[in-house]
């Protein structure tokens, strides 16, 4: 696992910053859940992995800022296999199952499998709202970093249909600690309590 993060990290450094940072929420939620000790440590490592699949995926389709072609959008959507066969000899079972499952969707219409609910494993619902989270507030190449408060709306939105209710309650409890926010860099103000999963 140490050498495929230092691959990450020499090949494409701002995604092993997005794979550390999903690690760091994923680890934080899951506590919030009370996953077992060792399952919030396999979901950190397993997320610092999650998008690994990319490095195979051109640079012109992640880098690009706007819309995605149908063959672009082919071809984005196979890095969770391309993920899973690069590191499933190499990493325990349950965290290539999350690098596989990442994009599937609660309300199955996600990828690569089409899995809904409690067939994706719970490890990924909580790995997908830190993924989804992070994406949000960090600049990406297709927007900029956008607030907390649109971060969580989106989740509370989409919850039941991408996300698991359950980890999205979880993530807007923490997101209305201020001390959360400040300990990731999050200078926005904290989710009102009107926002309700």
């Amino acid at each position: 696992m140490q050498r495929l993060l230092r691959l990450l990290e020499a090949t494409d450094p701002e995604l092993a910053a997005h794979g550390r940072r999903a690690a760091q929420l994923a680890s934080e939620v899951a506590a919030a859940m009370e996953f077992e000790p060792e399952q919030v440590e396999m979901i950190h490592a397993a997320a610092q992995l999650h998008d690994v699949g990319k490095l195979f995926i051109s640079r012109q389709i992640l880098d690009k800022p706007g819309p995605l072609d149908a063959r672009e959008w082919e071809e984005l959507q196979r890095h969770p296999e391309t993920g899973y066969e690069l590191v499933n000899k190499h990493v325990p079972i349950e965290a290539a199952r999350i690098v596989l499952t990442h994009h599937e969707w609660y309300d199955g219409s996600g990828y690569p499998n089409g899995l809904s609910g409690e067939r994706i494993p719970l490890a990924t619902r909580v790995l997908q709202v830190a993924d989804a989270f992070d994406a949000i507030t960090s600049t990406r190449p297709y927007q900029p970093a956008l607030p907390v408060e649109y971060a969580i709306s989106e989740l509370v939105r989409c919850a039941g249909t991408q996300f698991d209710p359950y980890a999205v309650r979880a993530i807007v409890d923490l997101s209305r600690r201020p001390e959360w926010l400040a300990r990731h860099g999050l200078a926005h103000p904290a989710v009102s309590d009107e926002i309700a999963v």
